[in-house]
């Protein structure tokens, strides 16, 4: 990649101070044949989460992102090559930052074709990201602060003005993913956005309007999405790669097994209980692969509803969930979380330790808090068809009900969770949350929970953003010295730890299973990119 200046070097420096590692896929127990040709077999990839949106400016949970990863393709991809997280060109070629660090000049391929036969070129790219701010859905709090310009010269550069340097900006550069502006043009409706009409919301809805690897052919919302790949992708085919997927939404989680041990299924998601991997490891013909994860299980506890409205209520919930069970019980060995930024990526801050299990210093917080003397209770909202959650529910009814606080279960679908983050009135006080890395960077369990931009999402269900934190916040985004840059960083997690407007539980081991004749999968830990069905394979 090739740069202009220092100041260059210095933003690569900031980029890779908060780049780690990949983790590696885990040992195969065995091998079967395929009984059909990759091309001609149809991949049956089972979920439990339904898919609400492929709108890549609206999407944000782990279904809607494999969506987008396999419809469409970013400007910056996981250096999946070289076993890292790093952003690495990908329709991108290279850039330049100005002095400043606020321009960046970004070339980008030339060779690439959208699925409609359309080029895709910088105007492209620009209209994908104007589309985004204008929308306001999805990632776009990723930059509607930061965002002043993005223009595209010509066919093959792209400029961003940025109105103050953004450490992360070319690590957020990997959920923007590029829409075909012609298509969309022909094909929007009426709208609130000008000449751009309803920028396209009414056909991308339905339709895919990208260049990635495959296709939507159909779409069931209730039940399924198929792709078919496009043979004009610019990366090409080779033998063995899966032609044709079917990505099935299956809520019960023994139905879901056997559909994998039976042959039926080809892989299946990773939130499934530990338990079901353990009996599914058990067949000679499914492998499980587990890795340590940079994903945070957490409580949110909603900062403006009694009486988690009281920081000396939350302390005392705080102390009163029994870790080690949840670590051990239910998740099966997951490391514990310290604090909001999950521990294996840097940028955490080493001072925060994970919380134990103290009955008595519950009872002492909640003695002190506003509500004391009086009878408690507190909403805990989690998945009904997912057993580790309802796990979890019986686990924080015991140990509340140990200082006299009543939880009154709240089983939902995930519509339903994100639903209920759109304001503090229909946020439970607790939720269950499990939070995969948005972006290869610390500002992703920073700013992504805890800046005020941020509120409104299933990840900031706590409701907890104060002046302070999105000063500090801002100013860790904008710090060009790396030293400075990490203290702010840490700073933003003492902060919010310390206002403990959540139960930071876990940073649990990431599972999936598959038949042994699947082959090229490996765990990227960025949200939704190990499940791109372009780089498996059938043996």
């Amino acid at each position: 990649m090739k740069n202009s200046n220092r100041k260059t070097i210095m933003i690569l420096a900031l980029i890779a101070l908060f780049a780690f590692p990949m983790f590696a896929s885990g040992k195969a127990e065995s091998t079967a044949t395929a009984t059909t040709p990759a091309a001609d077999h149809t991949f049956l990839y089972v979920s439990q989460q339904l898919v609400n949106t492929i709108d890549p400016a609206k999407v944000k949970d782990e279904t809607e992102i494999i969506t987008a990863v396999n419809l469409y393709d970013p400007l910056f991809y996981p250096d999946v090559a070289n076993n890292s997280m790093d952003p690495v060109a990908h329709i991108a070629t290279g850039y330049t930052v100005n002095d400043s660090g606020t321009v960046y000049t970004m070339q980008i391929r030339s060779d690439v074709k959208f699925q409609s036969g359309n080029p895709l070129t910088a105007a492209d790219v620009a209209y994908s990201m104007q589309r985004m701010i204008a929308i306001n859905q999805g990632n776009a709090w990723l930059w509607s602060n930061i965002l002043v310009s993005v223009t595209a010269p010509d066919a093959t550069t792209v400029v961003f003005t940025l109105k103050s340097p953004y450490a992360p900006f070319i690590s957020s550069l990997t959920q923007l993913f590029i829409v075909d502006s012609a298509l969309l043009k022909a094909n929007q409706a009426a709208g609130d956005f000008g000449e751009n009409g309803d920028y396209g919301q009414a056909y991308i809805a339905e339709h895919s309007a990208g260049s990635g690897p495959y296709i939507l052919s159909d779409w069931n919302r209730q039940s399924y999405l198929d792709f078919t790949a496009f043979e004009g992708y610019w990366k090409g085919w080779t033998d063995g790669q899966i032609k044709k997927v079917k990505m099935q939404t299956i809520l019960e989680e023994a139905t879901v097994k056997t559909l994998l041990v039976s042959g039926q299924a080809d892989m299946v998601h990773q939130w499934l209980a530990v338990s079901a991997f353990a009996d599914m490891a058990k067949n000679e013909n499914v492998k499980v692969i587990a890795a340590p994860s940079a994903k945070l299980q957490y409580f949110p506890m909603n900062t403006q509803l009694a009486p988690t409205d009281d920081i000396n209520v939350r302390k005392a919930i705080a102390y009163a969930i029994d870790y080690d069970s949840a670590l051990q019980d239910i998740l099966g060995g997951a490391n514990p979380a310290a604090g909001a930024v999950p521990t294996v990526v840097p940028g955490h801050a080493d001072s925060i330790k994970p919380l134990t299990q103290n009955i008595d210093l519950a009872k002492e917080y909640l003695a002190k808090s506003k509500y004391a003397g009086q009878d408690l209770s507190v909403t805990f909202m989690y998945l009904a068809d997912t057993v580790e959650q309802r796990q979890f529910s019986q686990l924080v009814t015991a140990n509340l009900a140990a200082i006299g606080i009543k939880v009154v279960p709240k089983p939902v679908t995930w519509a339903q969770v994100v639903q209920a983050a759109a304001s503090p009135e229909t946020t439970a006080n607790m939720t269950v949350i499990s939070d995969s890395l948005k972006y290869p960077h610390v500002d992703s369990h920073t700013y992504g929970i805890y800046h005020s931009s941020a509120a409104k999402s299933y990840r900031s269900m706590s409701w907890y953003t104060t002046p302070e934190m999105d000063k500090v916040l801002e100013d860790a985004r904008k710090a060009t010295v790396p030293s400075e840059q990490k203290a702010l960083y840490e700073k933003s997690q003492i902060m919010a730890t310390e206002a403990f407007p959540a139960v930071y539980l876990a940073n649990p081991t990431h599972r999936v299973a598959m038949r042994t004749n699947v082959e090229g999968y490996t765990y990227v830990g960025l949200m939704g990119y190990d499940i791109s069905f372009y780089s498996l394979r059938l043996k």
